[in-house]
């Protein structure tokens, strides 16, 4: 087999006939119109990606979570929002989760479950307790009953106290004292036969004798004293004791009842010992309750009755129950389009009092990883990504298996604050990933925990074959979006046009995109169009009108573009022959709009060993692809022209005009016809652009954005005035990449426009210069009168002249 790099010579190249410059759909592969099929209910095209996400729904093992990547408006929510719905109607509902105060410690509330629907119940009973401490047992202590039973309690109590100091003062009185009762306690004073007490200074002049004996008289009374004082103790005490069983006794006969209602109903689910905890509690602050009693709240000053009010409520919050999550009878299904980390993960709410923020169980706020609690939570990997907070407890919750949600004070926020640390939930749900493909496969590099985490990858296919199956799946698509927004039907022809869009957002003939949601904007925006018209059908001009307009309102900066290139501010030339001088093509995408723009290629070549130099990567604005292309123009020019001899050149090789990097090696195959043309002195037709990569070997090879860059060096000559000359130089396989507009396929149906698809150099060097590129022929080189034997011709002078000047004294 003969080296690909001599056989340059080729045929004359066809140029591509217009029925080969789009998609090709028949309109009668599609129905009548939108009305004749029923709408599109499933995903078409991705039955791979379906199986993925229907087995990792079905694994019931840890890690199996989903990462569904993909392009945007391509069906990956939709999918996974129908496949989940299948499986959640076999699942057992999620149970209700609670918090409650820990009575034991209260800065980390308890929580607890309980099975579905049953927490708002809990919450119902719950708030029955409270509103009769709040109301019923205030008023118990008010009732003529209470009032009756204290009498009852008190009197014995108050008749034994008066009988112990009626026996103190009588026995002191025996011993010629008295006693008086004090604020600070009894004072045992000696009593004077006249009956009065004895002054001190009395005291003081008495005989020593009678001083002795009344002190030691005295020293009784104070025995006395203290026994009384041990008795009245002692009755206090049993009095307070009488009054508390009293008090125990009304308040578990007006709220008992109902804790015993909640231990029989809810006990079972680990609430037994909160309740009893409750019920302590309630005893133990029955004189809080009594302070509140409808005659204390119309005696008591305004501001006391609101600091009584305040702190009674700030004791009934502690019975309460913080209902966080209940699905009822449903299996959850979450999509969070805001995951931040408090979105995702809970909050606790605080009340700023006296400088400082105060919180409990009952500010405790679920976040929707509660919400999709034994169920399943969609999320989108770069919404995710946004806080890494999320991203870090979200790994962190799936290692664990708990939820754990965090106060200020774990958030690091410098500010005085009662910290809650509540328990954390048993977390078991399927989390969802749904990303860009770009997205997946940096956080893989970067994460190794994605793959041990998210076990199941779903990748959307970008585009499914163009077929009936995606031809009826298009049009099913067509009814489904004109039935949800009430839409004109569209006629056969018009589902031909939308699939025709669907094939250039593929970018490839035998194509359709997945993005249905780019579609549906389409039929949409064709619709209304329609509609201003008065038209009953949405029709093919329509389409295309939508398409048109959509292209017009992104076309600011490819028409700024063009201006510049009118004026001449950019320097394209779309006529005549020049040296030295080719029409590349390069491709922008501003957003979701791509468009090509012609660029000058120029190269100066003399005597010199440098080879090939390229500006571009002097200057550092070369990237990586594209100086390995230059370098590949060494290679071809070495096995081409350097096997019988030493290349002595230098080619300066530049983008004209260019002030951004320069990226890709679509251009590197103009790169060697404008390096090949200068070698050899021959011009280069201006009104011909051409666009291809090459390999070492002078064969043409695909590149991306073939059609926009066609469509902008038509835009350019257009501008001008097509001469019926110009044209594009294309590689042969990307001719299925090709979905030109209309109005270019018209004009080259009239010979007004041309494409040539090539496969190797010399196709393109003949279209280029007219003349023929030349067939190596063995030991006699390129024949005479054509491309590859000027160069050679080039090549041996340029290298005499090398060696002349090297062998040279004067030779620097």
């Amino acid at each position: 087999m003969s080296d690909p790099t001599f056989g340059s010579a080729a045929a004359a190249v066809a140029e591509l006939p217009p029925e080969r410059l789009r998609s090709r759909f028949p309109a009668d592969s599609f129905p009548p119109t939108s009305m004749a099929i029923a709408p599109l209910t499933s995903i078409a095209g991705q039955e791979r990606a379906c199986a993925a996400i229907t087995f990792g729904l079905g694994m019931d093992a840890d890690g199996y979570n989903i990462v569904i990547s993909g392009l945007p408006n391509s069906g990956r929510s939709s999918a996974a929002r129908d496949l989940i719905g299948r499986f959640a109607t076999a699942h057992a509902p999620a149970k209700d989760w609670i918090y409650v105060h820990n009575f034991a410690e209260p800065v980390h509330p308890k929580a607890a479950s309980l099975p579905a629907g049953l927490g708002t119940a809990l919450q119902r009973d719950v708030t029955r307790l409270i509103d009769a401490c709040r109301k019923e047992l205030p008023q118990a202590f008010e009732s003529e009953g209470y009032q009756e039973r204290s009498r009852q309690v008190l009197e014995p109590m108050t008749s034994a106290r008066e009988a112990a100091l009626e026996k103190m003062q009588r026995g002191a009185s025996l011993l010629g004292f008295g006693v008086n009762i004090t604020p600070i306690g009894f004072v045992a004073i000696p009593i004077g036969q006249d009956g009065r007490p004895l002054t001190p200074e009395v005291l003081n002049g008495l005989p020593p004798d009678l001083r002795e004996a009344i002190e030691r008289r005295g020293q009784q009374v104070e025995a006395l004293v203290a026994g009384a004082m041990k008795e009245l103790r002692k009755i206090e005490r049993d009095t307070r004791d009488a009054v508390a069983a009293m008090d125990a006794d009304v308040a578990t006969f007006t709220v008992g009842h109902i804790l015993d209602d909640l231990v029989a109903d809810f006990g079972q689910h680990g609430l037994a010992a909160h309740f009893e905890a409750v019920r302590e509690d309630v005893l133990a602050n029955i004189d809080r309750f009594k302070q509140l009693t409808p005659a204390s709240l119309r005696e008591l000053p305004a501001q006391v009755v609101q600091q009584l009010t305040d702190e009674r409520e700030a004791l009934l919050r502690r019975y309460g129950v913080n209902l966080l999550v209940s699905q009822g009878t449903a299996v959850p299904v979450v999509e969070e389009r805001n995951p931040t980390y408090l979105n995702l993960l809970g909050r606790i709410d605080y009340e700023a009092r006296f400088g400082s923020l105060m919180t409990d169980f009952s500010r405790v706020r679920p976040g929707a990883l509660h919400r999709a609690n034994g169920g399943y939570i969609i999320l989108r990997l770069e919404d995710l990504l946004s806080d890494p907070r999320s991203w870090l407890m979200l790994k962190r919750t799936l290692k664990t298996g708990e939820l754990r949600i965090e106060g200020v004070g774990e958030l690091m926020v410098p500010l005085p604050s009662a910290n809650l640390v509540p328990e954390g939930i048993p977390f078991s749900a399927r989390v969802i990933l749904i990303a860009e493909p770009t997205t997946v496969a940096i956080l893989d590099l970067i994460d190794p925990e994605l793959r041990q985490l998210f076990k199941v990858r779903a990748e959307f296919e970008p585009d499914l074959p163009a077929g009936p199956l995606a031809f009826a799946a298009y049009a099913a698509f067509v009814r489904r979006v004109a039935d949800e927004c009430a839409l004109a039907p569209f006629d056969r022809e018009a589902l031909a046009e939308v699939a025709h869009f669907g094939a250039r957002l593929a970018g490839r003939q035998d194509r359709l995109a997945s993005q249905m949601g780019a579609i549906g904007d389409l039929c949409k925006e064709a619709a209304y169009l329609a509609k201003q018209a008065g038209a009953g059908q949405v029709g093919s001009t329509d389409v295309r009108a939508a398409i048109d307009a959509r292209r017009e309102r992104a076309s600011l900066v490819p028409d700024r573009l063009l201006r510049l290139i009118a004026d001449g501010t950019l320097r394209v030339e779309t006529e005549g022959r020049v040296v030295g001088q080719i029409n590349g093509l390069a491709v922008y995408q501003l957003g979701t709009q791509a468009f090509g723009v012609p660029m000058r290629i120029s190269c100066r070549t003399g005597v010199g060993r440098r080879g090939v130099i390229d500006i571009e990567r002097e200057v550092e604005r070369s990237g990586a692809i594209h100086s390995k292309g230059v370098l590949v123009l060494n290679g071809y020019l070495l096995g081409a022209f350097g096997r019988r001899r030493q290349l002595a050149f230098t080619a300066s090789l530049t983008f004209e005009q260019s002030y951004d990097d320069v990226e890709g090696d679509s251009a590197s195959s103009a790169e060697l016809y404008v390096i090949l043309c200068s070698l050899a002195g021959l011009p280069i037709r201006q009104d011909v652009a051409a666009t291809g990569s090459v390999d070492q070997f002078g064969r043409i090879q695909a590149v991306g954005g073939v059609t926009q860059k066609i469509e902008g060096f038509y835009d350019v000559c257009k501008q001008r005035g097509l001469t019926g000359t110009q044209g594009v130089i294309i590689p042969l396989t990307n001719v299925v990449d090709l979905t030109l507009v209309p109005e270019i396929i018209d004009a080259v149906r009239r010979g007004e426009f041309h494409i040539w698809p090539i496969e190797t150099i010399g196709q393109g060097i003949e279209v280029l210069t007219g003349i023929p590129a030349g067939e190596h022929e063995g030991t006699f080189g390129y024949p005479e009168g054509t491309v590859f034997h000027a160069v050679a011709v080039a090549l041996d002078s340029m290298g005499a002249a090398v060696r002349a000047m090297e062998g040279s004294p004067h030779a620097e």
